[in-house]
């Protein structure tokens, strides 16, 4: 699996550790949600950094107390076709402020990371076959939208008007 942006493949420093690995001192681990929730203390005590992982069919209140803690967010789609990662995404950033790296996996379309970015997503692991040129096709077709979004900085039509409306 690749990891990339929007701008194409990144270098990722992030190992996924099973449930019963031991702890790695000073690295970077993605672990399940019931390994983050049952050792959460020696997790964070041991790792420089720690991820976690969940499907899309998460209690997000259960992520809730971790988020100023967690690095690293990984939603897995489950098909193409599930799209409770795109909400996941806009109520971590907007309603719950988090502010880490906020990465999605699984079967998805390059048409796709669009509207991810859009919602807060930041990374994507990809498969071999994923298409980095339909990607930055895909990214750069639209330069404005009508709706805003989990990110800030992207202008909406209105704003780009009428400068200054907000």
């Amino acid at each position: 699996m690749a990891v990339v942006d929007r701008n194409g493949p990144i270098a990722d420093s992030w190992k996924r550790l099973a449930d019963d690995a031991p702890v790695p001192q000073g690295g970077s681990v993605i672990v399940s949600l019931a390994r983050l929730k049952s050792d959460d203390n020696a997790l964070f005590a041991a790792a420089k950094n720690v991820g976690v992982e969940f499907a899309g069919d998460v209690n997000l209140e259960e992520v809730l107390a971790y988020l100023p803690r967690l690095s690293l967010i990984v939603a897995r789609l489950t098909t193409m076709r599930d799209g409770r990662p795109f909400s996941i995404g806009r109520l971590l950033r907007e309603r719950h402020g988090y502010k880490g790296d906020l990465r999605a996996a699984g079967p998805f379309i390059p048409d796709q990371v669009l509207f991810l970015l859009r919602v807060g997503f930041t990374t994507f692991e990809v498969d071999e076959g994923f298409s980095i040129d339909a990607l930055k096709r895909a990214v750069a077709a639209f330069t404005a939208w009508y709706q805003r979004s989990a990110t800030p900085a992207t202008p909406t039509v209105i704003e780009l008007r009428h400068p200054g409306n907000k």
